[in-house]
C-alpha cells in the first residue's frame, strides 16, 4: 500500500480524511472551511498519511489521547514504513524524522504524556545480548570495542585516548575508575552528550560518578558502572532516560549503552560508550 490518509478521533476511531462518513460522524452536511486542521487543533484527531514507504504524522500533542496514540501506534506497526514524520499542526515546519517503529511508537508516547493520558517512566533498561552487536550496522563501533575488549582480556592501554580513538565511540563514551563496588571517579568522557551543557565535559573529569547533573539520573548511571564492576562481566543494554538538566527542558534519550570492565595500570576501570537511537526535548510539547 504506498497512499493511506486516515484520520483518528479522540475515541481511537478511525476515517479516510474528507471521506462522507467523517463528516457525518461530526454531524456536518459539507465543509467550507479547513475541516481537517480544525480537527486537530480543537478536537484532538491525528493524521496519518502514507506516502510511499514514509509515514507523515500531523497532531497536537496536548490534546492527544491514549486512545488516539494506541490505535496510532498499532497503524504504525501495521504499515511497516521506513521512516516516521511529526508533524505539529500549529508549525508544520516543527518536524520531528524518525526512522523505525519502535522510536517511532515511544517518541508518540512522550507526546501523548504533554496531555496526561499516557503516563512515561523516568528510567527504563533492558540486557540485550551480546549477540546483538553482530551484523547490525548502527552497532559496529560498539562491536569494534568488543572485539577489542576480547583481544586483549580486558587490559586497557594506559592512555584512554587510545582506546577510544574510534571516530564513532569517542562522542559517547565515559570511563570511570572504580574505587570500590559502589564509587567511581570519572577518567574520561566524550563530546557527544548533548542531554548536559558545553561545560559538562570539563567538569565532570575528576567527580564522582554519582555527581551528575540529574541527580536521579545520575543514580541510575552510577548503578550500572557498579553493577558491572562486580560482575566483571560485559553487558549491553536499552536504556530509555529522561534527563533533567539545571536550566534546561526535560531531554528524552534512548540508546544502546555497552558496559566493558578494564584493568589498566594496577587499577579497575569501567567503560560505557553508546550508540545514540533518538534524543529530543520537551519543548516541541509546548
Amino acid at each position: 500500500m504506498n497512499r493511506l490518509d486516515l484520520m483518528i478521533d479522540e475515541a481511537g476511531r478511525t476515517y479516510t480524511t474528507g471521506s462522507s462518513a467523517l463528516l457525518r460522524s461530526l454531524h456536518i452536511e459539507r465543509r467550507d472551511f479547513d475541516l481537517t486542521k480544525y480537527l486537530i487543533r480543537n478536537l484532538g484527531f491525528v493524521r496519518f498519511r502514507r506516502i510511499r514507504s514514509d509515514a507523515r504524522i500531523t497532531l497536537y500533542p496536548k490534546f492527544l489521547t491514549r486512545a488516539a496514540y494506541e490505535k496510532l501506534a498499532w497503524i504504525i506497526v501495521d504499515q511497516e514504513c521506513a521512516r516516521h514524520i511529526l508533524e505539529h499542526v500549529e508549525d508544520s515546519a516543527l518536524m520531528e524524522i524518525i526512522p523505525g517503529m519502535d522510536d517511532s511508537i515511544a517518541r508518540l508516547g512522550d507526546l501523548a504524556s504533554a496531555g496526561g493520558e499516557v503516563v512515561r517512566a523516568d528510567f527504563y533498561n533492558e540486557e540485550l545480548s551480546l549477540r546483538r552487536l553482530n551484523g547490525t550496522r548502527r552497532l559496529a563501533p560498539l562491536a569494534r570495542l568488543m572485539r577489542r575488549w576480547r583481544a586483549h582480556h580486558g587490559s586497557a592501554p594506559a592512555e584512554l585516548d587510545r582506546l577510544f580513538a574510534d571516530p564513532g565511540l569517542r562522542g559517547r563514551a565515559m570511563v570511570v575508575r572504580m574505587l570500590n563496588d559502589e564509587r567511581g571517579i570519572v577518567e574520561y568522557a566524550g563530546n557527544g552528550f548533548s542531554c548536559f551543557d558545553s561545560g559538562w565535559q570539563r567538569s565532570v573529569i575528576g567527580r564522582d560518578i554519582w555527581e551528575q547533573p540529574d541527580p536521579s539520573y545520575g543514580h541510575r548511571v552510577a548503578e550500572a558502572y557498579a553493577n558491572t564492576y562486580r560482575s566483571n562481566e560485559p553487558r549491553l543494554e536499552f536504556v530509555e532516560a529522561a534527563i533533567r538538566t539545571p536550566g534546561c527542558s526535560l531531554r528524552r534519550s534512548r540508546y544502546e549503552r555497552l558496559l566493558l570492565p578494564w584493568r589498566s595500570r594496577g587499577a579497575s576501570f569501567v567503560s560505557a560508550v553508546s550508540v545514540l537511537r533518538t534524543s529530543f526535548s520537551t519543548d516541541w510539547l509546548i
